[in-house]
C-alpha cells in the first residue's frame, strides 16, 4: 500500500542530475527505487530534457543549425523509447502472467534512453552507447520485479528484432509514398 502514495520529486535541474549521476553510478539501485514511482511525468521530463540537450548539440555541430533536422531527432528522442516499450510491453504480456503498467516498462526505457542521450551525440559513440542503453532496460526489468534476468534479457534481444523488423517493413512503404 506505501507505493501506491509514493510521490515522486519534482523534476528540476538539479533533481535531472542527480537522477543521471544515480543511473551512471548504480543503475539497479535507481531502477529499484524508480518501480515505485506513479505514473510516467517524471520519466517523461527526464526524457525531453535529454533529448533537448541532445538534439540542440547535435543540431549545432553537425546540422549546421537545421531547425527541421532538429524537430526530426526530438521526435525520435521521444518516440523511440515509446516504441521500445510498447514491443516490450506485449512481449511481457504474452511471456509472462505479471500484470505489469505500460507505465512502468516505459519509465525504465525512458531513463535508460535519456541517460544514453546525454554521452550519445558524441562522433563514434552513438553505436556504442546502444548495447549501454539494452544493459540499462535489462537492469530496468528485472529490477523494477516485472522479469526474471533470464526474461528481461530475452525482452530486451526480442524488442531488437521487433524494431528492425518494424522498420525493414515500414521502409518499402515510406519509399513508396515518397517516390
Amino acid at each position: 500500500m506505501e507505493t501506491a502514495n509514493y510521490q515522486a520529486p519534482r523534476m528540476g535541474v538539479r533533481e535531472y542530475m542527480d537522477s543521471l549521476i544515480s543511473i551512471a553510478r548504480s543503475p539497479a539501485s535507481f531502477f529499484g527505487e524508480a518501480a515505485a514511482e506513479n505514473g510516467s511525468r517524471r520519466a517523461l521530463i527526464f526524457l525531453m530534457i535529454s533529448g533537448l540537450f541532445y538534439c540542440s548539440v547535435s543540431m549545432t555541430y553537425f546540422f549546421e543549425n537545421s531547425l527541421q533536422m532538429g524537430f526530426i531527432m526530438m521526435l525520435n528522442a521521444l518516440i523511440m523509447p515509446a516504441l521500445g516499450a510498447c514491443f516490450s510491453f506485449c512481449l511481457m504480456r504474452m511471456m509472462t502472467v505479471s500484470m505489469v503498467s505500460y507505465s512502468r516498462v516505459f519509465n525504465v526505457y525512458a531513463y535508460a534512453s535519456g541517460a544514453v542521450m546525454v554521452i550519445s551525440w558524441i562522433p563514434g559513440l552513438a553505436i556504442l552507447m546502444e548495447p549501454v542503453r539494452a544493459v540499462l532496460v535489462t537492469v530496468g526489468l528485472y529490477k523494477t520485479g516485472t522479469l526474471g534476468r533470464v526474461q528481461a534479457v530475452m525482452v530486451v534481444l526480442l524488442t531488437a528484432v521487433l524494431l528492425l523488423m518494424f522498420f525493414w517493413t515500414l521502409a518499402p512503404v515510406v519509399s513508396a509514398i515518397h517516390g
